[in-house]
């Protein structure tokens, strides 16, 4: 650990992380390193109550502030730092690293300490600056790198998220229902936040089909929301041995049964990190996302990169880095997979 940070001792801790589904997932594994190295200090989370989904109170955190509820303004801003400084954090760790607004509150904090990668432009608010790859890197590994930069140790780099019993047995139930055993359920799930991102309804139906068919599995098609008709597709495409997954209420509910399973296959999306996290094998298909940066992490895990490979994409060419990517290869690495998971 810092030598300057061991003098005194740390009892109440300031981190700071919001954004899409997949990068509050990518910062579990640095929340832990933190918690396991500080295992008697309070630990206040600055992020969503979407959060409170993926590390509920009193799991690696102690509380959770929804920056949200203060509103956009200027005057906002102030009276989240007002709340913040009164509550007289000892450190504040910013794994926001593309945010002006979180560099500022953690330098207007009141902490001691404060550690931060970025953004480069305003690196000298932390007085525990941290330095990571300008270029491609993974989320994860930059969140890490940030936790690494105050000598924390890191025991376990792999993404985290505890699933509650309820939510177990939420997907167990499921399959027992239907007759289903984990060890021969394929989960697919066809959807990705934004459409142009997610591989051809009849591309998956393909794969389904010869899962069925040649590896004789039971098939799960889960959606979130604005999916329920793409998914009633793909379940109705591949026919009577797929199964179209009910409503999952909550990201416990989709952690539950995804735990069930014995491969998951989807777009880089939301699920994907979620499944990571379960600690589910995943195959991954990747149009426009750059693997380094967003390839589902560990190595139990495959994925699929689209030959299309550009530095940046317009609409039309996301769409076309997914139509590039065959079903011959995909069923080539899913049954290759499958086979290897006995």
């Amino acid at each position: 650990m810092n030598a300057e940070l061991h003098k005194i001792e740390i009892k109440k801790i300031l981190i700071l992380k919001w954004g899409a589904l997949g990068d509050m997932l990518a910062a579990t594994s640095a929340i832990r390193a933190i918690r396991e190295s500080f295992p008697q200090a309070e630990i206040v989370l600055l992020s969503t109550n979407l959060m409170k989904q993926i590390l509920p109170e009193g799991t690696l955190i102690d509380t959770i502030i929804d920056h949200r509820t203060y509103g956009k303004s200027i005057f906002s801003l102030i009276r989240l730092i007002l709340k913040i400084r009164k509550e007289k954090f000892d450190l504040a760790v910013n794994l926001r690293w593309t945010s002006d607004e979180c560099a500022v509150i953690t330098w207007l904090s009141g902490a001691k300490y404060r550690s931060g990668s970025g953004p480069e432009k305003l690196t000298k608010l932390y007085n525990i600056p941290v330095s990571t790859p300008k270029s491609y890197y993974h989320e994860v590994d930059r969140n890490l790198d940030i936790v690494k930069g105050l000598d924390v140790p890191v025991n376990d780099d792999l993404p985290y998220m505890p699933i509650s019993k309820k939510d177990t047995e939420f997907g167990k139930n499921i399959l027992q229902a239907n007759n289903i055993h984990s060890s021969n359920l394929l989960i697919i799930h066809p959807g990705a936040s934004n459409f142009r991102k997610a591989w051809m309804p009849d591309r998956f139906i393909a794969i389904g089909r010869k899962a069925t068919e040649e590896l004789n599995a039971d098939i799960l098609i889960t959606w979130g929301r604005g999916e329920y008709d793409l998914a009633k597709s793909v379940a109705g495409g591949i026919g009577k041995k797929a199964l179209l997954s009910p409503e999952t209420k909550t990201i416990g509910e989709l952690a539950g049964l995804i735990s069930q399973s014995r491969l998951f296959l989807t777009n880089c999306t939301g699920p994907m990190n979620i499944a990571v996290a379960t600690r589910k094998p995943v195959v991954a298909l990747l149009g426009s996302s750059a693997p380094e940066d967003w390839r589902p992490y560990g190595d139990i895990h495959r994925y699929i990169k689209s030959p299309l490979i550009l530095s940046t994409y317009t609409d039309d060419e996301v769409l076309k880095a997914m139509e590039l990517i065959t079903v011959d290869e995909v069923w080539k690495l899913l049954s290759s997979r499958w086979s290897e998971l006995v």
